[in-house]
């Protein structure tokens, strides 16, 4: 039987992550609400090496320079979560200290301000709300910037659980990777996952364009899972040459990938999604959990683009100015 749940503001709601598979298997938790909106970027996951990355190894690696300025005085966060309409969350990875267990994965889908979360084996379903959602933020630090995006980490404590993302708030939206850990009687969780916002254009670009920008994220599975991810993200918008009618459609590469803790560059040197249809209110989807994208154009002018994206093992999120 599918069960649905709704999230209550100020509280985080645990999801089944163990259903009836021949056996009884007891319950894993995933962090699912209260602390959904922490997205001023901080650091996720545990250093792989022995020595903790400096902002200026980061900034080699990536080619990010020095900040100019503070995104968040200049945008404040609640000014954009404010006038956001737009929710956009990726796949849930999680994993747990349970043997049984250990890992898991939340599916989510989103439509306007709203995401439902379901754990696949029991059924159990989470509806996330931006508007009844609380946002606590830490204190920021700047690691770098490119395309006039500042890079951003920042860690915080909300709901009980202990809050880390990297990404970035431009003037009309956000995206960052979060890492959420709980550790209760039962043992520790962790939970993955792409998160962008924003207030959307409400058109599709009228010509032909390109977005710059940075992308974040994390392997989804495996030993690597948890380690941060940095890359550059370019969306190229542009109409048929042949004018047959099928409208314009968008490419959205992702390159340049990187560890950002081991200070090593990614096996998969490229991430595509070809010839995505946008929306007539800026917006574009394709695809599941595994191989998705979603996010749209926002601001006057469609002057940035965000959204979250699933492809080669990785999940993550990305940013974008118009060039």
């Amino acid at each position: 039987m599918r069960r649905t749940v709704r999230c209550r503001t100020g509280t985080g709601r645990r999801i089944a992550a163990a259903g009836e598979a021949g056996r009884r298997r007891r319950p894993v938790c995933a962090l699912a609400a209260g602390a959904i909106l922490f997205l001023a970027a901080c650091g996720g996951g545990d250093s792989a090496s022995e020595r903790a990355p400096t902002t200026a190894d980061i900034r080699e690696l990536t080619g990010l320079s020095a900040p100019t300025g503070s995104p968040e005085a200049q945008y404040p966060p609640a000014e954009i979560l404010a006038r956001a309409d737009a929710l956009f969350l990726s796949t849930m990875h999680g994993e747990t200290g349970d043997a049984e267990v250990p890992a898991f994965r939340l599916l989510t889908r989103c439509s306007g301000t709203q995401c439902t979360v379901t754990e696949p084996l029991s059924g159990t379903v989470d509806t996330i709300d931006l508007a009844n959602t609380p946002h606590r933020q830490g204190a920021p630090t700047a690691i770098g910037e490119k395309h006039g995006i500042v890079l951003i980490r920042e860690s915080s404590i909300h709901t009980g659980a202990d809050l880390a993302s990297l990404g970035a708030w431009l003037e009309d939206s956000s995206f960052a990777i979060l890492n959420e850990r709980q550790t209760g009687a039962e043992g520790t969780v962790d939970v993955w996952y792409g998160i962008a916002l924003g207030e959307l254009a409400g058109t599709a670009p009228a010509g032909s364009a390109t977005w710059l920008g940075i992308m974040v994220g994390t392997p989804a599975t495996g030993d690597a899972r948890g380690e941060r991810l940095v890359g550059d993200a370019a969306l190229t918008y542009d109409f048929p040459a042949a004018g047959d009618g099928s409208g314009p459609s968008l490419d959205v590469a992702f390159g340049g990938i990187t560890y950002i803790d081991r200070g090593l560059a990614h096996t998969i040197e490229t991430v595509l999604f070809e010839s995505l249809a946008v929306g007539r209110d800026g917006t574009f989807l394709r695809g599941q959990s595994g191989t998705r994208i979603q996010g749209g154009f926002h601001g006057a002018g469609h002057a940035e683009a965000a959204g979250i994206f699933e492809q080669s093992g990785i999940v993550g999120a990305f940013g974008a100015s118009r060039q």
